[in-house]
């Protein structure tokens, strides 16, 4: 089988390899589809501390069970549609009998444990199958768009902790594609207006024309000054309900303070990048608007099973996101996307035509 394998930073290897058996616990997956993770180009570009080299990485993942351990036989059989969740959580440490299982303190990943959906097969251990990571896939949901919903799946997690409600204000801070699927999410829960911000103006009129009429307005995140005025302008100087941090970008922490209103909430769901993730803070914001200040961290099964139910249901429509359908052996370059492709959004490796 085709494998693209990860020996150190910024070396990536395409080889030929055996096709693994199947133990008897667990399955084993003919990868159909791998979405390319932002996380994916950090790794591959400044490594990560929870990574040993030399790995295959890919946690994105949809396919077909192409083999069956005798443990699984009355529960799946060959030839069904899946689509693999990215994290194995354990189910029995405080974390996850607080039902919060994202904080798992033995949380495993495919892609950094595991060997992930860089390749033409996979195993999944009985440890995935036991916590309902492996979820049948409706007709009418394709292998890629399986593998993207996880990155709606985290949308999920990260507006259910902020507690987005009916009728709510809503502005997103970066218009990539999670950035896109929280506008989207937020307009299925009913919220509104929602307003999506970015630096790239390109990257705006890209969400405009994906998200329609359910996104009310843009604003250009450039000058902090500017952008805060024109927010407080839109919201009568009464901020916003919800503001969702979607980038890597400390200046946008500061500046979702100054943009939420009294008693609302911050989410900063983008995570910054190391040695850069001390941030000035104006805690008065905190204080006297009684606003919260959460962060989210991946997601769990039951926010990838819902996922993909909002997706058969017609609720989320994701093919818009994915922009670039990449063969395996095209996948470097990929992995080396400097981001700044204003029309460049999601890309799957597909072995759909393999």
């Amino acid at each position: 089988m085709r494998s693209a394998i990860l020996q150190d930073i910024k070396k990536l290897a395409f080889v030929e390899r055996d096709i693994p058996a199947c133990p008897p616990d667990g399955l084993r997956l003919r990868v159909k589809a791998c979405g390319v993770c932002a996380t994916d180009v950090k790794i591959y570009n400044y490594g990560h501390r929870l990574l040993k080299l030399p790995r295959v990485l890919g946690h994105e993942l949809a396919g077909v069970i192409d083999e069956v351990g005798p443990a699984w036989t009355d529960q799946y059989q060959r030839g069904q549609r899946v689509a693999v969740c990215a994290v194995i959580n354990c189910g029995q440490c405080r974390f996850c009998l607080r039902n919060v299982p994202s904080m798992c303190e033995q949380l495993e990943a495919f892609g950094y444990h595991y060997d992930g959906g860089y390749q033409e097969y996979l195993i999944i251990p009985a440890k995935s199958v036991r916590c309902g990571g492996v979820q049948l896939l409706p007709d009418n949901v394709s292998f890629e768009e399986a593998a993207v919903a996880e990155l709606l799946a985290c949308s999920l997690n990260g507006q259910a902790l902020s507690d987005f409600r009916f009728g709510q204000s809503v502005l997103i801070i970066g218009s990539g594609p999670v950035g896109i699927l929280q506008a989207l999410l937020a307009r299925a829960r009913g919220c509104a207006p929602v307003y999506l911000a970015d630096v790239l103006p390109e990257k705006l009129e890209l969400a405009k024309e994906i998200c329609g009429a359910g996104l009310a307005g843009t604003l250009d995140s450039r000058d902090r000054s500017a952008f805060v005025s024109a927010g407080l302008k839109l919201t009568d100087g009464y901020g916003f309900d919800q503001v969702m941090v979607c980038c890597g970008v400390p200046v946008a922490q500061q500046a979702a303070l100054d943009l939420v209103g009294k008693c609302g909430c911050v989410n900063f769901f983008g995570g910054l990048p190391q040695g850069k993730s001390d941030v000035v803070l104006d805690t008065n914001h905190i204080h006297y608007k009684q606003c919260r200040v959460v962060g989210t961290h991946g997601s769990s099964v039951l926010d990838n099973r819902e996922a993909i139910t909002l997706i058969a249901q017609g609720q989320i429509n994701l093919k818009p996101v994915i922009t670039d359908r990449l063969a395996l052996e095209d996948l470097e370059p990929a992995l080396q996307v400097d981001g700044k492709n204003p029309r460049h959004l999601k890309a799957v490796v597909s072995y759909e035509q393999s």
